[in-house]
């Protein structure tokens, strides 16, 4: 059978005659301690192994399918168990003896880890027996009801005060692993942020326009570059010599045209230019004094194929005047993911022209761009190296660059530098080895220095730190900040909002706050450990001992969320600098998309989210996921709004909440906590208020970037 936590569980609880999910806890925490731990020191368990993290050593590669081709592999960390000489022996005692193999060798193993653990759960049980036995006046059947955990607090602080001795029973590590958890998470977060950001390029707008900037107004509409070609109508008008006279004639399949009085030539193939001088030269040549005026009556159309990276492949016809930025138009323009720089035209099945549209867009230059024929295919290919050049640019945006392309030609498209933001260096944040990297680009560099697909380039001379931007931002990534940077300051950086944001849901996440938050959690996690420790017997009481073990529950447990509460409102950022704070670094802003729910957690019957609607009631929402529990305080239930701001309401107003001016948005988060009473004249809700209005604040910001 395969191995798993829970089949352990169960045989340790068989074992003890204990729950299966307090085996799980053991197991868990037992596992937990060894991947913390392993990570900088070796775990050793005696006569069983030792865990931890070894660096294996760069070495030389081969490629199975070309062995003689070598390949450098990098050093990397592992993790190894190596086994005690005891166990070693045991098994090859078990292998040797019994003859079973590798079947009784696991088999072993397994009955050996199962043995392990049930050891270091029935001491970890043995002594909270021993423990609570010592102490008197103690409630048993509420220290049992705490999780496992807490009760080994409770009961080492007894043990403390009763013989003053070192902790019988180490705490564990649940915090520590929780921040670990959270620090992968937020990683992991950035990590998928900034590889599915839409980047929304320099130059792909520029289609939006569609007719109105790029097909003619009044036809025809041509220069002198217009190649002449079967189907056009030329007009000629004769002046002079006694000859006044205007005819119009039609290029043939041959590309000639038949003039009066001078017979046939030939004009297919050439532009409007050379065209015009041959047919006069005709007549100039023919009769003295003549004046000669060449128009083009009609223009011809034209059939295109276009292919690749646009928004509507297919076959088009567009008028004879027509070039490359009307076709690519015409076919919706150039997707996310098409090249502006590598665009190819094939003329007569031979010809192969490539276009980088990028003179033309940045710099005006249209004399790269092709005049189209009957026939011509144009294919956009993909995109390559996509680079941002942020803050200290003239010209924010992501830019495609080829491979030889340095950090000079990426300043030559933006425009050039702000000199406000200084030209001494450039801050380079590269995303590789699964982190953001940052690294300063000084000016003799910028000639030399070759940018790489997704990174991102910021011109800044006062710098304190960085600030993570996600979401629905134009340009979600890392900024660097200087010490007079707002919150408006970093968003207008990151391009503004995209039209799905959730403004009023932003969020600014900061360290500070959540170490703050954290302390005060196990502060009043330790005052409260101590007061039961001192005062065993008034816990004498079942509503009493359930109050008190929820609040250490949740306290024990408690993650703090670090959410700063402002707006991020444009306009009234502007016009407040209140709520337009400094930023510090290490700051995370998040903008939520807009999604229409309404959340609701803590003691209700069928918690989680129900669709928001207008003018419903926060008792309406309660109702909805199955009402109050028995145990709900139904005076202290908490309705956080989408920027983070906490009320605190009681029932009596819920039920006349039209008149109160509490306020349900999309996006909001009602929590309703558990009743608690009072011990010895302590209020326990007075205790543990914060932190429900912080429990509630991170439940709303982990919805937020859920969202």
């Amino acid at each position: 059978m395969s191995l798993t936590k829970r089949n352990i569980a169960k045989k340790i609880s068989n074992e003890l005659n204990k729950p299966t999910s307090e085996s799980l806890f053991l197991i868990n925490s037992f596992i937990n301690l060894i991947k913390f731990n392993s990570k900088k020191n070796k775990v050793k368990i005696n006569k069983f192994g030792t865990f931890e993290y070894k660096k294996t050593p760069e070495r030389l590669g081969r490629d199975p399918k070309n062995p003689k081709k070598e390949y450098k592999i990098k050093s990397f960390k592992r993790f190894v168990f190596k086994s005690a000489l005891e166990l070693k022996k045991i098994i090859n005692w078990y292998n040797t003896r019994l003859k079973i193999g590798y079947i009784m060798k696991k088999n072993f193993i397994y009955r050996l880890f199962v043995f392990s653990i049930v050891c270091l759960t029935y001491q970890t049980y043995a002594q909270s027996l021993s423990s609570i036995e010592g102490v008197e006046g103690i409630d048993k059947e509420f220290i049992n009801s705490l999780p496992v955990a807490v009760r080994g607090d409770i009961l080492s602080e007894m043990q403390k005060s009763k013989d003053d001795m070192s902790d019988s029973i180490q705490k564990r590590p649940s915090s520590e692993l929780q921040k670990l958890k959270i620090v992968q998470d937020w990683e992991n977060f950035k990590k998928s942020q900034y590889q599915k950001t839409k980047s929304d390029r320099y130059g792909i707008k520029l289609f939006n326009t569609m007719q109105s900037s790029f097909m003619p107004l009044n036809e025809p509409n041509f220069g002198n570059n217009y190649i002449v070609d079967y189907g056009d109508f030329i007009s000629i008008e004769i002046f002079g010599a006694a000859k006044n006279k205007k005819y119009k004639v039609e290029v043939e399949r041959d590309g000639s045209i038949v003039l009066e009085d001078i017979g046939k030539i030939v004009v297919g193939g050439l532009n409007f230019e050379q065209a015009t001088s041959l047919i006069k030269s005709k007549y100039e040549s023919s009769s003295f004094g003549v004046s000669v005026i060449v128009n083009l009556e009609e223009i011809r159309d034209i059939n295109i194929l276009i292919t690749g990276g646009v928004e509507f492949p297919g076959i088009y016809t567009l008028s004879g005047n027509s070039n490359v930025l009307q076709a690519i138009n015409v076919a919706g323009g150039i997707k996310e993911n098409g090249s502006l720089r590598n665009i190819i035209i094939k003329r007569k099945g031979k010809e192969n022209l490539q276009i980088d549209l990028y003179e033309a867009l940045i710099f005006g230059d249209l004399d790269n761009i092709p005049f189209l024929m009957s026939g011509d295919s144009i294919h956009v290919e993909p995109s390559k190296n996509l680079v941002r050049a942020g803050y200290g640019f003239n010209e924010i945006a992501v830019f495609e660059m080829k491979d030889d392309e340095t950090i000079q030609d990426l300043i030559r498209f933006s425009g050039g530098l702000d000199l406000q933001a200084g030209d001494d260096f450039l801050n380079l944040v590269r995303f590789e080895s699964e982190e953001f990297n940052v690294t300063k680009i000084y000016s003799d560099q910028f000639s030399d220095f070759k940018i790489k697909h997704l990174d991102s380039v910021y011109a800044y001379k006062e710098q304190i730190g960085f600030v993570e931007v996600t979401g629905e931002v134009k340009y979600p990534g890392k900024y660097p900040i200087s010490s007079k940077d707002r919150i408006l300051d970093i968003v207008n950086r990151s391009g503004g909002y995209n039209d799905s944001a959730y403004i009023f849901g932003g969020s600014l996440y900061r360290d500070s706050v959540k170490k703050l938050e954290k302390s005060f959690a196990e502060k009043t996690y330790s005052n409260l450990i101590t007061f039961i420790a001192s005062n065993p017997s008034a816990l004498q009481g079942a509503s009493t001992g359930s109050s008190f073990a929820y609040i250490l529950g949740e306290l024990k447990e408690f993650n703090p969320s670090g959410r700063v509460i402002t707006e991020f409102d444009e306009t009234l950022l502007k016009d407040n600098l209140q709520d337009n704070i400094y930023l510090t670094d290490g700051d995370r802003i998040h903008i939520p998309t807009y999604a229409p729910n309404v959340y609701i957690f803590g003691e209700v019957g069928n918690p989680g989210a129900v669709i928001f609607k207008e003018n419903v009631r926060m008792l309406d929402y309660i109702k909805q996921s199955g009402g109050f529990t028995r145990y709900a305080s139904q005076n202290h239930v908490f309705i956080v709004s989408p920027n983070g701001e906490t009320q605190k309401v009681s029932i009596n107003r819920l039920q006349k909440y039209i008149n109160q001016g509490y306020e349900v948005y999309p996006g909001s988060v009602i929590y309703v906590p558990r009743h608690v009473g009072k011990i010895d004249g302590i209020n326990l809700y007075a205790t543990i208020a914060p932190i429900f209005s912080s429990l509630a604040l991170s439940i709303a910001s982990l919805n937020s970037i859920n969202d």
